[in-house]
């Protein structure tokens, strides 16, 4: 019985204890609770950043602040005497005995009701204020000398529409445009212009040095500036004769190249004025080489829309490529748009093709490519919906579209020969995506590669069942839907340069049996140097070929009405004298 007894009263005493703690962690209150235990501190953290980033929060801080410049007293409606007091009185030891309210926004409403009363009625000193201040309703006075004042007045201007964080769109400093201004000054001057300003051959200084043009925008920079200033070039242009004043330059300067960064005035310059996008005929001025110009669109117009935006531009190499190309001495060593070795390798295949030489090529002419290595099916696919340069397949009539001119051969080929590009990608993903989906299935893949095992049939090679080339498919992709192959599947970072072979296996023979017996060190060397492109190899390959065979092509004929080419017209006969007089094509390069 004592036993019993004495256990009992531990049990009481315990019990007691657990409850004067209790009492005691409730009376802390919100504040002291959150510092005892660290998971409510971080919450209350939290709270209180959600409560700073309230607009009626950031509003009663800009009136605090006013008022506290302009020496006004602090308005707390809701006191005991109505009336306002200071700052210094609010924030001051004694003003904490009155029950001020709180400037924070109203607490969120309390799903626990009964909890929440029962933790008030057990709180002591100020966690009874800290509950009703917490609960009341934010109530600001705004006094009408701050209601009125414009917000835009304190806040400096910082986001500017066309800046898009290049700097376009902000204009320079009175200082800068100071400076700038005496450099245009020294550079008319070191050009050597007279008062009349400056010729076109004397302009190439200020078109490379003060504008970042390459030298070959002089010309259409000069008419440019001239058309701006409302003096148009006549039919009788002198160039020797036609003159940039530096009052012309200064106006262009000021709304052409002042406000805007590089890429922006390479746009501004080649489109038309009106226009917000760059069409093929705007290079006109700066090229004379339909080569150039296609294999431009070609990388840059990704959509073929026919159409440059300043966003393709920006998202290209295009302006970086002019300015190396103005600097290069060899040309060949620029591989991206210029390099004369790919417009001759391009030009001579075509050329090949091209056996009756009327600058079209037939389905037979194509099926004769690379030693008949594309598959019927696949070469039909292509002239009834390949893509072609400069939106020209949404133009095209049934019977045009049974021939393939030399712009649409660039695209082909450049698709063709290098399949490590998401646009090369693209041009062959659209082909075999026979119902246009935007997913390759296995019946589609089945339909391209039934042709290929009859090939390899008749040549006598070792046939690949189907089954196991979409085993090989899918372990090179990894979709992520088996069987469902989509573009994004190919342009991995990881997967782009060898995602071609699934091109390859579906309709070109030679690349099939190629890969099958590829030289892993070989491959190894490849992915090793990935700025050249398979492209680019091709044409060392073949350029190398050609000098090798010395192969005499006149390639002048029908292409070329410069002065260049008048002793290459007068050393032919009578029909090529014929064939001059004809309207002749732009020059491929």
């Amino acid at each position: 019985t004592i036993q019993v007894c004495a256990s009992v009263d531990g049990m009481k005493s315990k019990a007691a204890n657990y409850e004067t703690e209790t009492m005691h962690h409730e009376a802390l209150g919100d504040l002291n609770a959150a510092h005892a235990c660290p998971s409510g501190r971080m919450k209350m953290e939290e709270l209180f950043r959600q409560w700073l980033s309230l607009d009626a929060t950031k509003d009663m801080i800009c009136t605090l602040v006013d008022d506290v410049k302009n020496g006004r007293e602090i308005v707390v409606p809701g006191t005991p005497t109505g009336g306002g007091v200071s700052i210094l009185g609010s924030m001051s030891p004694s003003s904490s005995s009155h029950a001020d309210p709180c400037r924070s926004p109203k607490r969120p409403p309390n799903h626990t009701p009964n909890h929440a009363q029962h933790i008030r009625k057990k709180s002591h000193g100020n966690s009874d204020e800290i509950h009703v201040e917490l609960l009341q309703p934010l109530q600001l006075s705004v006094t009408p000398e701050a209601s009125t004042e414009d917000a835009s007045a304190r806040i400096p201007k910082f986001y500017f529409p066309k800046e898009g964080g290049r700097g376009r769109g902000r204009a320079y400093s009175r200082d800068q445009l100071n400076r700038k201004e005496r450099d245009i000054d020294e550079r008319f001057q070191l050009a050597g212009a007279g008062p009349e300003g400056l010729n076109v051959d004397s302009f190439v200084s200020i078109t490379k040095d003060l504008c970042g043009f390459p030298s070959f925008f002089n010309l259409p920079l000069f008419l440019r500036i001239r058309a701006l200033n409302n003096a148009p070039i006549t039919s009788d242009f002198d160039p020797a004769s036609t003159f940039v004043s530096k009052e012309m330059f200064h106006t262009f300067w000021t709304v052409e190249i002042e406000p805007y960064d590089n890429v922006e005035r390479f746009f501004r310059l080649v489109k038309q004025p009106g226009k917000d996008y760059i069409e093929h005929s705007d290079f006109a001025p700066f090229l004379h080489a339909a080569t150039v110009a296609v294999r431009i669109f070609y990388m840059v117009d990704k959509d073929s829309s026919g159409r440059i935006t300043l966003r393709k531009l920006r998202r290209s190499n295009l302006v970086h490529a002019f300015n190396v190309v103005d600097e290069e001495e060899d040309i060949n060593k620029v591989n991206a748009y210029f390099s004369y070795e790919h417009f001759y390798v391009l030009y001579c295949k075509f050329w090949e093709l091209d056996t009756d030489h009327d600058f079209l090529l037939s389905r037979d002419d194509l099926m004769r490519y690379g030693g008949h290595a594309l598959t019927r099916v696949i070469v039909d696919r292509i002239f009834d919906a390949g893509r072609r340069p400069f939106a020209r397949i949404q133009s095209l009539s049934t019977e045009d579209k049974t021939k393939m001119s030399y712009e649409d051969f660039i695209y082909f080929m450049l698709s063709e020969e290098d399949k490590g590009n998401p646009v090369s990608l693209r041009y062959w993903f659209e082909l075999i995506d026979l119902d246009d989906d935007h997913v390759i299935r296995a019946d589609e893949m089945r339909m391209y590669y039934n042709h290929q095992i009859h090939r390899m049939e008749c040549l006598g090679q070792e046939v690949v069942p189907f089954e196991d080339i979409m085993c090989q498919m899918s372990d090179l992709l990894h979709p992520a839907v088996d069987g469902d192959f989509r573009f994004a599947d190919f342009i991995r970072p990881e997967k782009i340069r060898l995602s071609g072979v699934f091109f390859n296996v579906l309709f070109n023979l030679s690349k099939f049996i190629e890969f099958e017996g590829r030289d892993p060190f070989l491959l190894r060397q490849q992915m090793a140097e990935p700025e050249l492109t398979y492209y680019a190899r091709l044409a060392m390959e073949e350029e190398g070929r050609e000098n090798e065979n010395t192969m005499e092509i006149d390639t002048m004929d029908g292409w070329y009405d410069s002065q260049d080419d008048v002793d290459v017209m007068e050393a032919t006969d009578a029909a090529k004298t014929d064939a001059t007089n004809r309207t002749t094509a732009e020059a491929p390069f």
